[in-house]
């Protein structure tokens, strides 16, 4: 068995070889590679379309009630001028101690409450509207750039692992992992400010305009994460089905001494992150442990996400290269936080119950509550303070 493993390998060599000595250009590698694709589509037709129905069933179920209602409200925000509304209220609170323009704050509050990939999508925004210098730019993409909550307490604590307390400690970790990725990118002596162009002021349209540009918007990004979501789906389920890799992760298992599984469905996570957090809740490992894994998994992201954020950021021409590094440092700090975050919570807390009754609308509600009182408690407190200001100053 061991040398067909061989065999294989040596065959990988040998067409690495090939390729390279020929001087095949990059683009004739990648058709290859897409045509290879195409022939293992065809051959697991079946498989292939079950995963793009159920990619579809997972975009109507979970991309289309959160991504494009949120994407529409935050265009609306756009269009009123919320960019400059966000950086008085929250820009002192969340991007003075990261270094960062006050303007920063919308895409960090997108990400924080809806997750990938809109923190990206915003951030592209404010760029091109010219809010912020091009470094600036480049690390708001790491830094409003995590997993939703309502997946995270909804989806993965809930759904996967039958207890939200657990989703907690992961949305935690999630935050965590990126504003200290704020904290690692910040350069000494940084002071970002608002450059926003000057022949760029806040001209007010009328309702019925704004929300038709804020709709088709919405659209165009709510379809680019659904498709992503569905090509990535029919890659996976090609994986699965290949035995191939799988007798590949045996053989791996043998060299490192670690379970397979836990190789082979992270791998899966690192491609999609909705399956492998998925299948990593399903493998019988201890909770710290399984807790660790998932949060790696949402705190990098995945292939698909990547793609995603690269497809929205790409005209932008901002450092991909230094974006993945970071994002899988991420993953490590979520790891790490996760981990122990978990051994000192779950050992001080006696008794979890396994099936808890928790519905959607109570996650929502545990979420977003405390976030509009904390918004309108700052909302009124601006208020109030610009009131005396205006006051002071005309007596």
């Amino acid at each position: 068995m061991i040398s067909i493993y061989i065999l294989w390998l040596f065959i990988f060599l040998l067409v690495a070889i090939l390729l390279k000595l020929l001087d095949i250009k990059k683009n004739y590698i990648m058709c290859f590679f897409i045509t290879i694709f195409i022939i293992i589509f065809v051959i697991n037709l079946k498989s292939s379309i079950d995963a793009a129905i159920n990619g579809s069933k997972l975009v109507v179920l979970a991309i289309l009630p959160t991504i494009f209602p949120f994407s529409v409200i935050c265009n609306l925000l756009i269009c009123y001028d919320g960019i400059t509304l966000y950086s008085k209220i929250l820009g002192p609170l969340l991007c003075k101690p990261l270094g960062l323009s006050k303007s920063s704050s919308f895409p960090i509050a997108a990400s924080f409450i809806c997750g990938y990939p809109l923190g990206a999508k915003y951030s592209s925004d404010i760029y091109n509207l010219g809010y912020i210098h091009k470094d600036e730019y480049e690390r708001l993409l790491n830094i409003a750039s995590n997993a939703g909550p309502i997946f995270i307490l909804g989806s993965v604590s809930v759904a996967m692992l039958n207890n939200i307390k657990y989703g907690y400690i992961l949305l935690i970790a999630n935050y965590l992992s990126s504003l200290l990725i704020g904290f690692i990118t910040k350069k000494p002596y940084t002071n970002y400010k608002i450059q926003a162009n000057k022949s760029l002021k806040f001209q007010e349209s009328n309702f019925g305009t704004n929300l038709k540009n804020s709709i088709e918007g919405a659209i165009n990004t709510t379809l680019n994460v659904s498709a992503f979501v569905i090509i990535f789906s029919v890659i996976i389920s090609i994986i699965k089905s290949n035995t191939f890799i799988r007798a590949a992760f045996n053989f791996l298992e043998n060299l490192i001494n670690l379970p397979a599984v836990i190789i082979y469905n992270l791998m899966l996570g690192s491609i999609e992150f909705t399956n492998g957090a998925k299948l990593i809740s399903e493998i019988n490992l201890s909770i710290s442990l399984k807790l660790s894994i998932i949060s790696f998994i949402l705190c990098f992201s995945s292939l698909s996400v990547i793609a995603q954020v690269t497809s929205i950021v790409g005209k932008d021409n901002p450092n991909l290269k230094k974006y993945i590094r970071l994002k899988f440092l991420q993953g490590i700090i979520g790891f790490i936080i996760t981990f122990i975050a978990s051994n000192i919570i779950l050992k001080a807390v006696p008794t979890f119950n396994t099936s808890p009754n928790y519905s959607y609308y109570s996650v929502i509600n545990r979420i977003f509550i405390p976030i509009i009182f904390l918004l309108c408690i700052s909302l009124f407190i601006s208020i109030v303070y610009k009131c005396l200001k205006e006051k002071l100053h005309s007596s």
